[in-house]
């Protein structure tokens, strides 16, 4: 009888896995969606925010208090009404009273659009994830606020780097777009400009 070589087959087995495990990694990094990753206080909050609804609903012109979580499209929280999750998203203010929450008179143009179009007729005590487009929130970029300034006409125009914040005389904030050898680029274009957002809002008064 011929003796089969045993080890040459399992080596062969584990070859043709390896192949196979790395045509399925190839696969996901090319074709599968990325998870968003989102901080774990904010899955928390989520998970048990919806208390006992009353059923008296947000109208327009009623001055309302709320709850909210501020992310981005990334999952980035950007801010937050609740110590909790700023504690564990890394964005707690000491200054920052987190018992008082949001208080604003709804289509009053104290808000953006989509805040105040995504709580009316939401009811107390009830939560609602709202995304809001650009449109509804701080626009499109705008290249006309694009300035290109000459470095002779700035102090310290060397120690510039590109997204440093500057402010102007009337303290509008602009944003350093681009360094040349010779000129600087501004953008006084709002930071959120073009950004979609995203609000996890609970109602917790109707005043």
């Amino acid at each position: 009888m011929k003796k089969i070589n045993t080890n040459n087959g399992m080596l062969k087995k584990i070859l043709i896995f390896a192949v196979w495990i790395a045509i399925i990694i190839l696969f996901c990094t090319l074709f599968c969606k990325k998870s968003v990753m989102i901080c774990p206080s904010v899955k928390e909050y989520l998970a048990v925010a919806d208390f006992k609804w009353e059923w008296i609903q947000v109208k327009k012109w009623d001055e309302i208090v709320v709850d909210y979580i501020w992310r981005l499209k990334d999952g980035t929280v950007f801010d937050t009404s609740i110590e909790q999750v700023a504690k564990w998203c890394d964005k707690y203010n000491e200054a920052r009273d987190y018992s008082q929450g949001l208080w604003f008179i709804v289509w009053a143009g104290q808000m953006i659009a989509g805040f105040d179009r995504g709580v009316e007729w939401m009811k107390i005590w009830q939560t609602k994830t709202i995304e809001i487009a650009p449109s509804d929130a701080y626009g499109e970029k705008d290249e006309s606020l694009f300035m290109t300034v000459k470095k002779s006409q700035l102090q310290s125009s060397d120690q510039y780097k590109e997204w440093d914040v500057l402010y102007a005389p009337n303290w509008q904030a602009v944003k350093v777009h681009k360094v040349t050898k010779d000129e600087v680029i501004l953008d006084a274009n709002h930071e959120l400009a073009w950004q979609t957002l995203i609000f996890d809002i609970t109602i917790k008064e109707i005043k």
